[in-house]
């Protein structure tokens, strides 16, 4: 079938993910402290290299959109509504990038302002440049998931952080008073009742949702490219996407920054969104059926396949019969 020769992203991906995502808040709600306690290592420098450089694949999301969005309007009458926006979008990678490169593993400013314009801005660029060949609709569709996506996620788990002033297990481990708070039981009283550790750094109380992992599951977002080109592997994609993102919310453990309950649900948050774009615009098997399978292709593939079916040799016998008709009418 004509389907089955192009790219699609599975349910079975987008459904087994939440049920991984559920299961992980599941076992946080239970285990939440004590899987900390065991893990706990806040000198662990592969954490930190990857606590450096985890916010970033939800700023490649943005600037990729951006990208998209000035191929897709270079042409019009807006062009330059598409370049200022686009540009916009490509330059709040590096701007927090700095900032995270030097308060993760104390790099230098020139040489954070280096590698977060490259680490951000490169793969931005390389994302839209693999989708050029797609089709100007499928790359508005893909600006919108990306924007979705990462904004929409971004701004979810930044106003949850706020809300429910969950302490870090960190600040619990070097301040005994601070109490360990359930992710189901938001308590806002806490700021008020260790009123100077907040004033300290308002971050100690934000624990609940994960921000990085939140992030890094925009490395599914990579996953469109072969659908919208028919070029790649998508079941890799997701198969590699997943690998990093379960590295990085491990290591937000390990330094004890978050807890099993919060890099669990900044993964829901982020993968449902994802999920839902994906079955809103038919990019599973069943959306790419119904695109591409009707009935029109089928007609075009039966017509097709009468003209170009090879015909059947005739005899040198049959061949002489029919030139020695041809010189009668002759």
């Amino acid at each position: 079938m004509y389907t089955d020769e192009r790219r699609y992203i599975s349910s079975s991906w987008l459904i087994g993910g939440l049920l991984i995502g559920i299961a992980g808040l599941a076992l946080g709600t239970f285990f939440d402290l004590k899987i900390d306690q065991l893990l706990y290592q806040p000198d662990a420098s592969w954490a930190k290299y990857l606590a450096a450089f985890g916010p970033v694949p939800a700023f490649w999301g943005i600037g990729a959109a951006g990208c998209l969005l000035i191929d897709v309007m270079r042409d019009g009458d807006w062009w330059w509504a598409g370049w200022a926006a686009g540009f916009a979008m490509l330059l709040a990678g590096p701007i927090y990038m700095i900032d995270s490169l030097m308060t993760e593993i104390d790099m230098s400013w020139p040489i954070a302002w280096i590698v977060g314009l490259l680490v951000s801005v490169l793969p931005s660029v390389l994302y839209a440049v693999l989708m050029r060949n797609a089709t100007d609709h499928d790359k508005i569709q893909c600006i919108i998931i990306l924007l979705i996506v990462c904004v929409g996620s971004m701004l979810v788990i930044q106003v949850v952080k706020r809300i429910w002033c969950r302490p870090r297990y960190f600040v619990i481990a070097n301040n005994p008073d601070v109490p360990f708070a359930a992710w189901y039981d938001p308590d806002r009283g806490i700021i008020q009742q260790f009123a100077t550790l907040y004033a300290q750094d308002h971050d100690y109380f934000r624990s609940f949702p994960s921000g990085h992992t939140q992030s890094i599951t925009c490395l599914f977002l990579w996953a469109l490219i072969p659908v919208y080109t028919q070029k790649g592997s998508v079941n890799l994609t997701m198969a590699l996407s997943a690998l990093v993102v379960l590295f990085v919310a491990i290591s937000r453990i390990f330094l004890g920054v978050h807890y099993l309950s919060d890099v669990s649900v900044a993964f829901l948050v982020t993968y449902l969104l994802f999920a839902i774009c994906v079955w809103s615009f038919g990019l599973t098997w069943r959306g790419i059926a119904k695109k591409y399978g009707d009935e029109e292709y089928d007609e075009y593939e039966d017509e097709f396949e009468d003209e170009y079916e090879p015909k059947p040799r005739k005899s040198r016998r049959r061949q002489t019969k029919d030139y020695d008709e041809y010189e009668d009418e002759d």
